[in-house]
């Protein structure tokens, strides 16, 4: 691939790119919504920071925990765990 054209031109990537930028874009405002919820219960600023960029950082100890199971898995099972994985935790997060 040459160019970002010629990548988005491939079937494929589009839908996973776009699913992905979703997911991104939601765990963002999940996060924001939580802090302030957080901030108003609670008035401390690191509960509030910690509810806030929790995600992320369990995204990170993930990543350098379990990146070598992507090898051994196959890619839509994969993708589908994790979108319901997702899904489960910001509904856990809005309860």
């Amino acid at each position: 691939m040459r160019s970002y054209s010629a990548l988005f031109r491939t079937p494929e990537f589009t839908p996973l790119f776009l699913s992905t930028a979703l997911r991104s874009a939601a765990s963002t405002i999940g996060g924001l919504a939580l802090a302030t919820l957080t901030y108003r219960a609670t008035g401390s600023p690191l509960l509030s920071a910690l509810s806030m960029f929790g995600p992320q950082l369990a995204q990170v100890v993930g990543a350098t925990t379990l990146l070598s199971a992507s090898d051994r898995l196959p890619p839509r099972a994969t993708l589908t765990g994790i979108a319901l994985a997702f899904a489960l935790g910001t509904a856990a997060m809005a309860t």
